[in-house]
């Protein structure tokens, strides 16, 4: 899934988080598309903001295009109706919503049809469903497993605001304990970062501002679950030093 990255949020130390209010259709989504003619799946993600009936947002764009598309449509009811533009090419999807959603827990499915355009070179029908991605926000634990040793890590992550973006921003920090740590410098980092449906990267800071190392990829993003309750992603590090030549691993870590 490719990611458009790009924020850097105020810190936080602790917040709770707020799951939308019943019936909403504001929040970060995932939709996973299958068509007709293809079963692999393609992914959209983004955020989505609902005001009265009217639902707008942004979405990465999955189906062999790259880039951010704007998305419009209602909800009536429970009966949803999505517009994606894809470069001038429309994908519309339908669906209708369970009663009471969406929730903390929410899925939901339908259908979608697109005509020939900007990013398919054919008409297209299939079928969707979507998840909603419950804000990460407060303190974390876990553990930083390198190919040099393993470390236990703590740290805060704050969500930014949603602005019917295609992705939100991160900001936090994290400190590894025990010793010996991998470098002095991992002995506390500050975090920006971004989240699109699932996928997240986080960008690691040393104390004088130069970066360090990064969670998850445009290619390979950190995965988040879907009640903001967990995060684990590839982890990189940078060489600073001779002493430092860098290193990877995995990072896995759960609120609070």
């Amino acid at each position: 899934m490719l990611l458009v990255l790009a924020a850097a949020l105020a810190c936080g130390n602790g917040a709770t988080k707020t799951p939308p209010a019943s019936g909403s259709m504001s929040g970060n989504w995932q939709f996973t598309l299958t068509r007709h003619s293809n079963l692999v799946p393609e992914t959209f993600s983004g955020f989505l903001q609902q005001q009265g009936d009217s639902v707008t947002g942004s979405f990465i764009l999955g189906a062999g295009c790259s880039g951010v598309g704007p998305v419009s449509g209602t909800l009536a009811g429970q009966n949803l109706q999505l517009d994606v533009n894809e470069f001038g090419q429309d994908l519309s999807l339908t669906g209708t919503l369970p009663s009471g959603a969406p929730s903390p827990s929410t899925f939901i499915s339908g259908e979608f049809s697109t005509l020939s355009g900007g990013c398919m070179s054919f008409p297209s029908t299939g079928t969707w469903s979507a998840i909603q991605v419950q804000p990460i926000a407060g303190a974390f634990h876990g553990t930083l497993a390198l190919s040099s040793q393993m470390l236990n890590v703590t740290g805060t992550l704050t969500q930014g605001p949603n602005t019917g973006s295609s992705n939100a921003g991160f900001s936090g920090s994290i400190t590894a304990a025990g010793a010996p740590n991998f470098c002095a410098y991992l002995t506390s980092a500050a975090i920006t970062g971004q989240i699109s449906g699932t996928g997240a990267i986080l960008n690691l800071y040393g104390p004088d501002g130069s970066p360090i190392g990064q969670i998850g990829n445009p290619g390979t993003p950190a995965l988040v679950s879907q009640n903001g309750s967990s995060l684990s992603g590839e982890a990189s590090f940078s060489q600073i030093s001779k002493s430092c030549t860098g290193d990877s691993g995995q990072l896995q870590i759960t609120f609070p």
